[in-house]
């Protein structure tokens, strides 16, 4: 109770981040509904008030903005109610906020409904919850139908499997691969849990699925002996000359001396980025060429956890978009010390479009996410980032 105080005191601090910090501190403290409201009215931002508000859902605590935010023409609340309910204390109270924004028209925030709901599938209710995840399986958008079977696959069923390979069908015409690797993983997961469950006509179905061509689909198929005969996880090489242009144009310059650099313009003002064409030769070429096809202008950091990281690169805002493609990993030396640029992944070779700056030293990086840049200017800057805050333009000479 001696902490409540000094948070409440910091979330007028001057700094916005401080403000966000203290709070998501606030969370399953018991305060009166009117000091909710007073903090709540200190600080509009839009950060701030959705962590007040995760932190008040945490509480068991109903403020307006649970009414308000569910009918908001505001994407990015509704969305933020959907997270929030998946932190309430009781099952129940969740899964009722959830609900009703699975038919919402925007897929982000149906994908944060699913994932709430989802939840509390381990919980008491969940048998009951359990269609509502699975009808997600149809749904229009990739990162929904990724989110529900992902969710779903812990708890893999052989009776479930027909339904999973309809939506693995579905994910055959996606421009990501997030489904088709959740559809695998499920099925793969389902037959270790209980193979002779799986009845012969689903079997003739598995086996008679096409090998993926991609890598990351193909390594979730490992051990499933329908699967058999599908190919490793072995890359494809490209012609020499692509090799060569690589050398010529990122590796050279690094090694003469001059490496390139990138400028972040942001709301808050400019950051530069040395590029490490050294150590990082095939994600520098892949950050340069979207930067100069315009792909990172007016997107916004989706994520900043003060004194840990910035993140942007998502054209969705969610933070699940990207460029449509994946890049191998290049796991170097360089140490994730103040202002390392490193490529967000969500596996083993998964990178795209999004990266990261550390606000601080983060050590247990290290080797995990490919270091790619450093920040060598424009420090100031990033210390001011919110999450929201719009990138205006990257800019490679």
């Amino acid at each position: 109770d001696s902490s409540v105080a000094p948070i409440i005191t910091a979330t007028r601090d001057h700094d916005a981040n401080v403000r966000i910090a203290a709070a998501q501190s606030l969370a399953g403290r018991k305060l009166a509904t009117d000091l909710w409201m007073s903090i709540w009215n200190g600080d509009t931002s839009t950060m701030y008030r959705r962590s007040l508000l995760e932190s008040a859902t945490r509480s068991g605590v109903t403020l307006p903005a649970h009414e308000q935010w569910r009918t908001s023409g505001d994407w990015h609340l509704r969305a933020a109610l959907a997270d929030a309910a998946a932190l309430a204390p009781h099952p129940a109270t969740g899964s009722a906020i959830a609900t009703p924004l699975l038919s919402d028209p925007d897929p982000r925030v149906r994908q944060s409904a699913v994932a709430a709901v989802a939840a509390y599938l381990d919980s008491a209710g969940g048998t009951a919850r359990r269609p509502a995840v699975l009808a997600a399986l149809r749904d229009a958008d990739f990162f929904v139908r990724a989110t529900a079977l992902l969710a779903l696959a812990d708890s893999a069923r052989a009776s479930e499997i027909p339904a999973v390979l309809a939506s693995y069908a579905l994910a055959a015409g996606d421009s990501g691969n997030d489904a088709r690797i959740a559809a695998i993983r499920y099925v793969a997961n389902a037959w270790r849990r209980d193979s002779a469950a799986v009845p012969d006509s689903v079997r003739r179905t598995i086996s008679a699925l096409s090998p993926s061509n991609d890598p990351l689909v193909r390594a979730e198929a490992h051990g499933v002996t329908p699967l058999a005969a599908w190919p490793g996880t072995e890359g494809m090489s490209r012609p020499d000359d692509w090799y060569e242009r690589q050398v010529r144009d990122i590796v050279a310059p690094s090694l003469a001396g001059t490496p390139l650099r990138a400028r972040i313009e942001t709301a808050r003002g400019s950051i530069t980025l040395e590029l490490l064409g050294e150590e990082a030769p095939l994600t520098v070429a892949n950050f340069v060429g979207l930067a100069r096809k315009g792909f990172y202008r007016n997107v916004h950091f989706h994520r900043v956890v003060p004194n840990f990281v910035a993140q942007d690169g998502d054209p969705r805002g969610d933070g699940n978009g990207g460029p449509g493609y994946a890049i191998r990993d290049e796991l170097n030396t360089e140490r994730y010390t103040r202002g390392a640029v490193g490529m967000a992944l969500s596996g083993p070779d998964t990178g795209g479009s999004q990266y990261f700056l550390t606000l601080s030293p983060q050590p247990h990086l290290d080797a995990r996410y490919t270091i790619f840049a450093r920040v060598v200017g424009g420090q100031d800057v990033m210390d001011r980032l919110v999450q929201g805050d719009a990138i205006l333009n990257i800019v490679v000479p």
